[in-house]
Order: C-alpha cells, then sequence, then structure tokens
C-alpha cells in the first residue's frame, strides 16, 4: 500500500513537472527569432519597407527611449532594493515599506507613458501604409506576450 501510494505522488510530481516543462517551451517557443524586434531600427526597416532618412530617425527615437528606459530601471531596482532592506529588518516600517512600492509603482507608469510616447513618435515618422503595419506589430506584440517574458 506505500509503496502504491509513493508511486501515485511520484508519478503525480513527475507529470507536474512535464506539464510545467511543455508549458514554459510552449511560451519561449512564441518568442522566438521570428517575434518582431521592434527596437530594431534595422528589423523595422526590413519590416516596413523604411527609407535610409526614415530609418536614421526611428534609431536616433530608439537611442533617447534606451535611456529613458534604463533610467526607469535604475530607479525601479533602487526601490525594490530598499523595500527589500526594509522588509530584511526585525521590525520592518511598514509606511516606509509601502512609500518603496509605490515609488516602484510610479516608475513603472513613468516608464509605460514613455512607452506609448515612443510608440506614437515612430509612427508619426510613417507613411500610413507603415503606420498601420507598425501598429498591428505593436498589437501583436502586446496582446500575445506571455507574463514574464522577456
Amino acid at each position: 500500500m506505500k509503496r502504491t501510494l509513493l508511486l501515485v505522488a511520484a508519478l503525480v510530481v513527475g507529470m507536474t513537472a512535464l506539464s510545467f516543462g511543455v508549458a514554459r517551451w510552449t511560451a519561449v517557443r512564441c518568442q522566438s527569432a521570428a517575434s518582431p524586434q521592434l527596437h530594431d531600427p534595422a528589423w523595422l526597416k526590413s519590416r516596413l519597407n523604411l527609407s535610409d532618412g526614415q530609418t536614421q530617425q526611428v534609431a536616433a527615437l530608439e537611442k533617447d527611449f534606451q535611456k529613458q528606459l534604463d533610467s526607469f530601471c535604475a530607479a525601479h531596482c533602487a526601490a525594490r532594493m530598499a523595500l527589500g532592506d526594509e522588509l530584511a529588518k526585525p521590525d520592518p516600517d511598514l509606511a516606509k515599506a509601502r512609500a518603496d512600492v509605490d515609488k516602484m509603482n510610479a516608475v513603472q507608469a513613468d516608464s509605460e507613458r514613455a512607452t506609448l510616447e515612443h510608440i506614437l513618435q515612430v509612427r508619426a515618422l510613417l507613411d500610413p501604409d507603415q503606420a498601420q503595419r507598425y501598429s498591428a506589430l505593436i498589437r501583436d506584440q502586446i496582446c500575445t506576450m506571455p507574463m514574464g517574458a522577456p
């Protein structure tokens, strides 16, 4: 009886691990090299048939946008580290911890607004057909990206 129970438990654990592995593999496979490289001006040039001038303008926007994202990432990380330090204390200050979470949320909101602005700036450089294809790429990425994907 004990042996049967152990066999069933091992089988359940094995099937759970296999199920997780298949789900993870499927999610990662969906984000393969064929996935949109929306921050790569060369990829956008080939997909949207950008002119050399448009490609240079998109590259400049991407460079500035990446600097903003790096700044947001550093601020978010600093707030997260401060939260971790606070929570590691024997008697954490709840108000300080909540302020750190609020800072993280504010930086994330700023990042989302900057992303929206960047998308609109890139789209403004495009002709109507290019803008329509770019918007479809953006929509597909937003609507199909699994949680936790890079």
